[in-house]
């Protein structure tokens, strides 16, 4: 789930104790809280704003929460939004009704604090699952048909061809059903890893980033010396904890991309940085290709469940993917560039804590 202050929660209530106290309760666990005192205001603010979440009231002046349910459930742009009721009085007719308009959960007033923060984290994460389902299946159909046709017609061709064609017309159909079916290899392996993103949890571990990044360049060996790729890397670097299965998959990302989009040939620099309050280390791919504007940028990072919306040509799914793993290990990821200033891509790990030393133990514990 995403943080809480990139959560937008939505607050329909006519009792005003109970909006400030909902505004009090949500805004001190970090999230980010609209708040009105009416249906047709809240329904407006929901149209325009699109938030995370809505809580409403069931009875409340002019539009009720039960005709606020069916409107939002009639708009297609509204109705994954979760909604939670919070009444006071609900019979089981009302709940039941709610529940067929597709209300995510009921609460009755008076209620705690505990149930209203557990109700909006399980119906979040529960958004979020359904989102990623639909995003996932949405990525085999669009980004796996158009290599599997490339291939399939290059087949076709080939059989076609085979009695008639002379032999370079021939292997060069082969050498294009091979960068198609590579292609599909490709894809199924990032849909892999994000599966096992998603699934898995792990330990995060103190790293070892020189091997890692020495092991990735020797995946990309191949591309590296095919396109005079340069690259630099420093001595040493700074240690991190993650996972260092998942991280490949990110260096792997960042340098491909280098190589593809850096320049002819491809310059390219690795490094790392630690932040100025030493608790994250930001390291990053750089190359000398023509850069991003504002809006290169925004496509980046774009969330694996808006990528079938919004697609950047040739990075979507994979840096969708590097942005769900380092998220997962604590860090995000990131790109700093300008139109003809090349591409810096970074993501930050949290700095690997330092062993305490013998002497600092033995004092702390006669202290």
């Amino acid at each position: 789930m995403a943080p809480h202050n990139q959560v937008s929660i939505l607050v329909i209530e006519d009792d005003k104790p109970v909006r400030r106290l909902l505004i009090d309760m949500l805004e001190k666990n970090g999230f980010s809280v609209v708040a009105v005192d009416n249906g047709t205001e809240g329904l407006a603010l929901a149209s325009r704003d699109l938030p995370s979440l809505i809580i409403t009231d069931v009875k409340m002046p002019g539009m009720t929460g039960l005709e606020l349910l069916e409107t939002l459930r009639g708009d297609e742009a509204l109705r994954s939004i979760p909604v939670i009721v919070i009444s006071a009085n609900v019979d089981r007719a009302t709940t039941r009704r709610g529940m067929e308009l597709g209300a995510a959960d009921f609460i009755t007033k008076p209620f705690t604090e505990e149930e209203v923060l557990h109700s909006i984290v399980t119906r979040l994460e529960k958004k979020e699952l359904i989102d990623e389902l639909d995003a996932f299946a949405h990525t085999v159909a669009h980004d796996l048909k158009s290599p599997l046709t490339t291939l399939t017609g290059r087949l076709e061709l080939l059989g076609i061809l085979l009695e008639t064609a002379d032999k370079a017309t021939l292997r060069h159909q082969v050498e294009e059903a091979v960068k198609s079916s590579f292609r599909l290899v490709s894809i199924i392996d990032e849909l892999l890893v994000l599966a096992g993103v998603r699934r898995h949890a792990v330990k995060c571990v103190p790293l070892d980033m020189g091997a890692i990044v020495a092991e990735s360049l020797d995946c990309l060996d191949s591309i590296l010396r095919t396109q005079k790729a340069k690259v630099q890397t420093p001595p040493t670097w700074p240690i991190a904890i993650g996972h260092a299965p998942w991280l490949m998959h990110v260096w792997v990302n960042y340098i491909s991309n280098a190589v593809k989009y850096g320049g002819n040939p491809p310059q390219i620099a690795l490094g790392a940085d630690i932040s100025p309050r030493g608790d994250f280390v930001r390291f990053w791919v750089k190359d000398d290709g023509p850069g991003l504007d504002k809006a290169g940028r925004q496509q980046m990072f774009v969330p694996f469940t808006r990528i079938s919306s919004m697609r950047a040509k040739g990075h979507g799914l994979g840096l969708s993917i590097v942005s769900r793993i380092v998220e997962k290990l604590g860090g995000q990821a990131g790109v700093e560039s300008e139109p003809g200033q090349g591409a810096q891509f970074w993501f930050e790990l949290p700095v690997a804590p330092r062993p305490v030393a013998p002497e600092n133990v033995r004092n702390s514990a006669e202290g």
